[in-house]
């Protein structure tokens, strides 16, 4: 009986159901990341909103493309930071989708009532 053949066979087998597992662990720890980076740049993007720097928030949601939306309620702003990120690992993109949002916010005492004047 040939064991190295056997071997050989089995690892053949398991591979490709290990390299999905991988997959899906970059993915996953890519979104993680993700989350902790968008909460460092939701600090960023607070305090361009707070002090009224229009031009160089739309600059910096531009170079890190993110979406911000803005909602005034009673003088206070919840403020939403969102980035899309693609997931490639075939079955956690059939459950997440292809294009995973991220999303972070926070709320603000915001005497201005938001970008948008409301």
């Amino acid at each position: 009986m040939n064991k190295k053949g056997q071997a050989l066979v089995e690892f053949v087998l398991i591979l490709p159901v290990l390299l999905l597992i991988l997959m899906a662990i970059i993915d996953v720890g890519n979104i993680f990341l993700t989350k902790y980076t968008l909460n460092n740049d939701l600090e960023n993007v607070t305090t361009l909103y707070q002090n009224n720097d229009i031009k160089d928030l739309g600059v910096y949601l531009a170079s890190e493309n993110l979406t911000l939306t803005d909602k005034s309620l009673n003088g206070m702003t919840t403020l939403t930071l969102k980035k899309n990120i693609e997931i490639n690992a075939p079955i956690l993109s059939n459950v997440l989708g292809k294009n995973y949002e991220v999303e972070a916010s926070k709320v603000i005492y915001d005497d201005l009532g938001g970008l948008n004047g409301e």
